[in-house]
């Protein structure tokens, strides 16, 4: 401990400014935070207040170390003189043991329970400004958190927050200076709140410069959050801290680290401890005090000029611009663009990050693909197959699965999913119209080609597609994707579009393709049996399929005329003409119904024939049964008897003499009589 007591008055005094400056940083971002309505401003706020505190509880502990420090003085003093005095101002020893008692209280209670205050209390405030945001986000949408009030100037707002980062910055490195002294140490944890106080300030600096040069308030919701999120790491890093420092053994009047001084911050509030951990850790790995080395020292000392060199050197190569032979540049400030495109060569610009350029392949042909298999072919090279692919089929996620109509569908409005493949080649005609038209044209000129290929998918059945329409589909496509692109002042020149692959998708779409193709085929297949076999009946039946139908006609009329009601003299003698015309055709047919035809008119006619001249035989019979009956009938008796007897047996059985002979015949059996003579 250091005796002489003005050491800790001005730790003292220390602690007090840095109270002040804390004060007032709350005050000035409470402020703004009022004239701005912005919850990532009321946040850094809650933030700043809990930095009171830690400077409550140093500049305490200082005034109490200065106390401290003057009652032992005058206790040394006093012991100095003789006795007499000693007894006469013997209470003094009393005063200054209550005055270490208390500095020990401070050290020993007053700081971890102020560390463990700030530590719940940015835990906590950072959770409810989350949940306080998500449920204004989820109340009344997102955009609440990035709007600025009406009254509200972004540039104004940008220059307010630069401010209160600079001071914020300014008094953390300032008192930071204090602690190269042992005796003040205690106020780096004060120092390094005041660094997380300009972390955030830095925070709101930038969504105020994207508000004023992009006038887009969007990136304020990110600061609302990413405000309470710092909140909560830095009170979780000084909860673990002070756990890990309560269990941590001490040396007999050792002074403890406080748990609110961050040891992440300490690295910005004294970046020479950074270069410390550097040195060690490559004396380590050396196994050599490589730190101490002469080249490490001038090294150290020539550190600052060369990288104020290093970055003048990169500022000056940001200010050129390289473009090449094919290419064209141009010239962007604030994400505007500056003038006309730059041709090949080397350009002149202001430095970034005032102005940048960007360069783009003007004089190379481009090329897109829209494809329902972006990586499959590709990752595994296998042959273009229908019935390849798995058998999921799952419409979220597809790439690019067009409708086509579909003939072989029911109805009139079949429609069929397909897999197809495009191949899209451009190229850029005019750079500032290519730039301007789309913040994305490679995603528009993409687009574009699945909405104009949709559309003349849809507009043709599968079947023209899969043959005649996929090569024409490339011309068609590549007028449509260029008109497109014209209206739309896209400032480029389509140079040919290809159909590549046109299939269903994989799996059981494509076996049930493959299905409704066989199908097809079977009913095709039947549909021209019943033709073939339609052609050889017709053919065959009235020799001619020509000559069939004009008889299957002139029957189809006469069947309608003989249903009409009436009698019209008209229709009678038109039922006439066509008797007689069928007639005439189905006399010179010359198939099978042409010889039944013949045939039915030669049986007609022996038909008659024979009737005819069996009445006539018969008149002749009954002429000579008239003429002559006992004759005739003895005649016809043994004209039957002899048709009658002619394959029978006969046997002639001869009796006594002077009898008849009895003649016995066998009708049961022409080839043997033996029955009869046995039955006699």
């Amino acid at each position: 401990m250091i005796d002489d007591p003005l050491v800790y008055r001005r730790g003292t005094n220390a602690a007090i400014a840095g109270l002040v400056i804390q004060v007032g940083l709350t005050v000035a971002t409470a402020l703004v935070g009022l004239w701005t309505q912005s919850p990532a401003i009321q946040a850094a706020t809650w933030h700043m207040l809990g930095g009171l505190p830690i400077w409550i509880i140093l500049a305490l502990v200082y005034a109490q170390y200065d106390a401290e420090r003057r009652e032992s003085l005058a206790a040394e003093k006093l012991a100095a003189q003789d006795a007499a005095s000693s007894v006469l101002f013997g209470d003094l020893s009393d005063e200054l043991q209550r005055a270490r008692q208390r500095l020990s209280s401070l050290l020993g209670v007053g700081l971890p329970a102020v560390s463990f205050l700030v530590a719940v209390y940015l835990i906590v405030a950072g959770a409810a400004l989350v949940w306080r945001f998500w449920r204004l986000a989820a109340a009344a949408g997102p955009n609440v958190v990035t709007t600025l009030a009406p009254g509200a100037s972004p540039v104004g707002l940008l220059f307010v927050s630069a401010a209160i980062a600079f001071v914020a910055f300014i008094s953390a490195r300032w008192i930071s200076g204090y602690t190269r002294v042992r005796a003040w140490r205690l106020l780096r944890g004060g120092a390094s709140y005041l660094m997380s106080c300009f972390v955030l300030a830095a925070l709101v600096l930038a969504g105020a410069v994207v508000a004023a040069l992009l006038d887009d308030t969007s990136f304020f919701r990110i600061v609302a959050v990413a405000v309470p999120c710092v909140m909560m790491l830095v009170g979780s890093e000084i909860l673990l801290t002070g756990l890990l420092e309560a269990y941590r053994p001490r040396r007999p009047g050792e002074v403890p680290r406080p748990a609110f001084d961050s040891r992440v911050l300490g690295l910005l509030t004294a970046p020479e401890s950074l270069g410390q951990v550097v040195g060690e850790l490559i004396n380590y790995q050396f196994g050599v005090e490589v730190s101490r080395s002469w080249l490490y020292r001038l090294l150290g000392r020539a550190i600052t000029p060369l990288t104020i060199l290093g970055g003048a050197v990169l500022v000056a190569l940001s200010t050129l611009v390289v473009v090449g032979p094919d290419e064209q540049g141009v010239v962007m400030r604030c994400g505007a663009v500056r003038g006309a495109a730059r041709g090949p060569g080397i350009h002149i610009k202001l430095p970034w990050p005032i102005e940048t350029a960007a360069t783009y392949p003007v004089g190379k042909v481009l090329q897109i693909e829209v494809s329902s298999d972006p990586i499959g072919r590709s990752a595994n090279q296998q042959a273009i197959l229908w019935s390849s692919g798995d058998d999921r089929f799952d419409t979220v996620g597809m790439e690019y699965y067009p409708t086509v109509l579909d003939a072989r569908a029911e109805g009139a409005g079949g429609l069929a999913v397909i897999a197809a493949d495009l191949v899209v080649q451009y190229r850029v005609r005019d750079l500032l119209d290519f730039l301007e038209g789309s913040l994305s044209p490679r995603e528009a000129i993409t687009l574009i080609a699945q909405q104009e290929a949709s559309r003349y998918f849809v507009s043709h059945c599968l079947d023209e597609l899969l043959t005649s329409g996929r090569t024409e589909g490339g011309v068609v496509l590549e007028k449509a994707i260029q008109d497109r692109a014209n209206r739309l002042g896209l400032g480029l020149d389509v140079v040919g579009v290809s159909v590549t692959v046109l299939k269903p998708p994989g799996g059981k779409v494509a076996r049930a393709f493959h299905r409704q193709i066989g199908a097809q085929q079977e009913r095709e297949t039947l549909i021209e049996a019943g033709r073939k076999e339609a052609v050889t009946m017709l053919a065959k039946v009235a020799g001619s399929v020509d000559h069939s139908n004009r008889i299957n006609a002139a029957i189809l009329e006469l069947d309608a005329l003989r249903t009409t009601v009436g009698d019209d003299p008209a229709v009678a003698r038109r039922t006439a003409i066509l008797e007689l015309d069928i007639e005439t055709l189905l006399g010179e047919a010359r198939g099978e119904a042409a010889e039944l035809i013949h045939a039915a008119r030669g049986y007609r006619w022996t038909k008659a024939v024979g009737e005819r001249s069996a009445r006539e035989r018969f008149a002749g019979e009954l002429l000579a049964f008239e003429k002559s009956p006992n004759y005739y009938r003895v005649r016809k008796f043994l004209e039957v008897l002899a048709d009658g007897l002619a394959e029978r047996r006969k046997f002639i059985i001869a009796g006594d003499q002077g009898d008849l002979p009895i003649l016995q015949m066998d009708f049961s059996d022409p080839t043997s009589a033996l029955d009869t003579l046995l039955g006699q």
